[in-house]
C-alpha cells in the first residue's frame, strides 16, 4: 500500500541518560519532597524520576510516528559505562532490519510498533542498569589506590559520545538504505558541493544559511531521501573528558546535515551542607546543538517534570520537524559558552595546559600523567632560558 503522506520520511534517533546514581539520586530528593508537601495537602513538584522520562519518551516516540506512517524511530539509552540500542533489537520481531525496510500492515506509524517499543524500552533500561550496577560493584570492590581514583574524576557522567556516535551510524545506514544503497551524501548533496566559504558562513549562523537549507530541503525531497534527527536527553553532569568526541560528532552531523536537538532535566538541588547545586544546564549539550542548529531547552524544575507535564514539553518542543521550526516560537540559544574547560574539573579556562596526544585539555598541568589517555608528562627546558613547558609523550 503506498503512503498516503506527502511528506518526507523521517528518522528520529532518541538518546536517554538513564545513569543509575543520577536517577538514584533524584529517586531520594523526589520521595523526600513528596513526603513534605504530601503533610500540606499538595502535588508532587519535582524533580522528575527515570519512569517520568520513559513514559514521556515513549509518547514522543508514538506521537512521531504517527506524524508520518513511513517515520522511524530508534531509542539509543547511556549509563556511565556503556551506550546500547534498546529499540528496535536485534533480531526477532521489531529487529532493526523490519524497521529500516518497513512494515506491511498499512496502519499510522507502522514501522513503529508502539507496544513492542514499551515492552524493548524498558526491557532495555532494566539490563543496563542492572549491568552498570554490577560493574560499579565490581570496580568499587577493586578499587584500592588513590592514583586510579584519580584517574577517573573525569569520568563521571553517561556516555553521551558513545551513544552519539552510535546514534550518528544509524543514522547513515538508514539514509544509505533510502538511498539504493548508495551514500545519502554522495554526488547530489549540497553538503558535499558547498564551498568552504558557505560552510564556514553556515557555522557562523550568516544571512545566507537560512535559503540554503531550504534549497537542500527541497533536493532531498526531490530525491525522496529520508530526513534524520536526533534529540539528547540528559539529566547528569558532562562528561568532561568526552569533550573532544563530543565536538566531533557535532562536527560529522553538521556537515550531514543532521539536526541534534538537547534537553537537560535538572534535579534542582541545593546541598544545604555546602550549599552546591546540582547543574542546571550541560555546556557541552549546548555547543552541540548550536553547532547543529537543533531546539535546546533545559526543563524547568517543579510541576513541568512530573507526569504528564513533561510530556507535553518534550511534544510541544522536540516534536515539530525542522522545517516548520522557523514559524514557530520555540526555545533559542542566545548565550552559549564556547570557551574550553577542564578535563579534569570541567571548570572553563581561558588558559590551559595541552596534551599533544589526546589533545585533552586541563587547568593545571598532571603531575605523572595524562587522566584522560595516560601518556606520560615529560619536562624539557628551553633553550633561551629556564621555562619548561609541558610535553606529553
Amino acid at each position: 500500500m503506498a503512503s498516503s503522506s506527502s511528506s518526507s520520511p523521517n528518522l528520529l534517533t532518541l538518546i536517554i541518560d538513564i545513569t543509575p546514581s543520577t536517577w538514584g539520586q533524584r529517586n531520594i530528593i523526589r520521595s523526600a519532597k513528596d513526603k513534605a508537601l504530601a503533610a500540606k495537602n499538595k502535588s508532587s513538584a519535582g524533580p522528575a524520576t527515570l519512569d517520568d522520562v520513559l513514559t514521556a519518551i515513549l509518547a514522543v516516540g508514538v506521537s512521531f510516528s504517527c506524524l508520518n506512517r513511513d517515520n522511524a524511530l530508534v531509542v539509543i539509552a547511556a549509563t556511565e559505562y556503556e551506550a546500547a540500542v534498546i529499540y528496535p533489537r536485534k533480531g526477532g520481531e521489531g529487529s532493526m532490519e523490519s524497521v529500516v525496510m518497513g512494515g506491511s500492515s498499512g496502519a499510522c506509524g507502522e514501522r513503529v510498533d508502539a507496544g513492542l517499543m514499551n515492552d524493548y524500552v524498558r526491557l532495555g533500561v532494566a539490563e543496563l542498569i542492572n549491568r552498570a550496577a554490577e560493574r560499579s560493584e565490581k570496580l568499587n570492590a577493586e578499587e584500592g589506590n588513590k592514583e586510579k581514583s584519580q584517574a577517573t574524576v573525569s569520568n563521571k557522567g553517561a556516555v553521551i559520545a558513545s551513544a552519539l556516535s552510535i546514534a550518528l551510524c544509524t543514522i547513515n545506514r538508514f539514509m544509505v538504505a533510502h538511498h539504493a544503497g548508495v551514500s545519502a551524501l554522495a554526488d547530489t548533496s549540497y553538503s558535499s558541493q558547498r564551498k568552504d566559504d558557505e560552510g564556514i558562513l553556515a557555522l557562523m549562523g550568516g544571512k545566507s544559511s537560512s535559503s540554503k537549507q531550504q534549497q537542500q530541503q527541497s533536493q532531498q525531497e526531490e530525491r525522496g531521501m529520508i530526513s534524520s534527527r536526533a534529540l539528547i536527553i540528559q539529566a547528569s553532569q558532562d562528561r568532561t573528558s568526552d569533550y573532544n568526541a563530543l565536538m566531533n560528532c557535532a562536527f560529522a552531523a553538521n556537515k550531514s546535515d543532521i539536526v541534534i536537538d538537547g534537553c537537560f532535566i535538572p534535579s534542582g538541588w541545593k546541598d544545604p551542607s555546602d550549599g552546591k547545586e546540582d547543574p542546571k544546564t550541560s555546556p557541552f549539550l549546548e555547543q552541540i546543538v548550536d553547532q547543529t542548529k537543533g531546539v535546546y531547552l533545559s526543563v524547568p524544575s517543579g510541576a513541568a517534570q512530573v507526569g504528564g507535564a513533561l510530556s507535553e514539553v518534550l511534544m510541544s518542543v522536540f516534536l515539530p520537524p525542522p522545517n516548520i521550526r522557523t514559524n514557530m516560537n520555540l526555545p533559542k540559544l542566545n548565550n552559549v559558552d564556547f570557551r574550553a574547560r577542564c578535563f579534569e574539573t570541567g571548570e572553563s579556562i581561558d588558559v590551559a595546559q595541552i596534551c599533544n596526544q589526546c589533545l585533552s585539555i586541563f587547568k593545571v598541568k598532571p603531575k605523572d600523567k595524562c587522566l584522560t589517555c595516560g601518556a606520560k608528562v615529560k619536562k624539557r627546558s628551553s633553550s633561551k632560558g629556564g621555562s619548561k613547558r609541558l610535553k606529553v609523550s
